[in-house]
């Protein structure tokens, strides 16, 4: 058995002007991020054998600043998802330039597809591959996994079986931690959306 905490990287400069990330590589604004309050938290859930991150750099910054000594691993199915042509737009753009565009990808649930980007679908199949390969040999250990909000919605969508449509879906804070429980492939939440007091 293991336990897998989900965090999310700490803000951008894009994430401010609300711009959507997917796979660019936005760099953390280590400006706008104060790690201190979150250690506590992540102190509180741990101790943390191992820490996994994305392989973007504001995910992996987000960790160095929480670990600065220990030993990061990184996993390419843990990025965020691809957003294709919808990069570096905001969504409240499309909706005004592209009327109903957005409602009607939103609709269509698991199956949410950015044009030229990835399906949810496809992101659950990595992410979950991600998740063997990450733990694989780790029997027993307590691993943290920062990662993208993205990210975190699929797992979470998955886990408590949503059709993942705006009016049904999982709760998901944007800053917060969760916690899961992970017994060989099989995988539960044990506490979402874990917050700083």
């Amino acid at each position: 058995m293991n336990i897998i905490g989900l965090l999310r990287h700490g803000p951008t400069v894009w994430n401010r002007n609300k711009r959507i990330q997917g796979i660019r590589d936005i760099p953390l604004d280590r400006e706008a991020f104060d790690p201190g309050p979150w250690q506590d938290l992540l102190t509180a859930y741990g101790p943390w054998d191992r820490i996994v991150t994305s392989p973007l750099e504001r995910c992996y910054e987000t960790a160095r600043l929480f670990f600065p000594e220990r030993i990061l691993a990184t996993a390419a199915g843990l990025r965020e998802q691809d957003w294709g042509v919808w990069t570096g737009r905001s969504v409240n753009e499309l909706r005004i330039t592209q009327p109903g565009i957005i409602e009607a990808q939103e609709q269509r649930g698991w199956d949410f597809t950015p044009p030229g980007g990835e399906s949810r679908k496809e992101v659950l199949s990595r992410v979950l591959t991600a998740l063997i390969e990450t733990t694989r040999g780790y029997d027993g250990q307590r691993i943290l996994l920062v990662t993208h909000l993205g990210v975190i919605k699929v797992l979470l969508n998955h886990l408590q079986a949503t059709p993942f449509l705006p009016e049904h879906s999982a709760p998901v804070a944007k800053r917060a931690l969760h916690v899961l429980e992970q017994h060989n492939s099989t995988l539960r939440i044990l506490h979402s959306n874990i917050q700083l007091p």
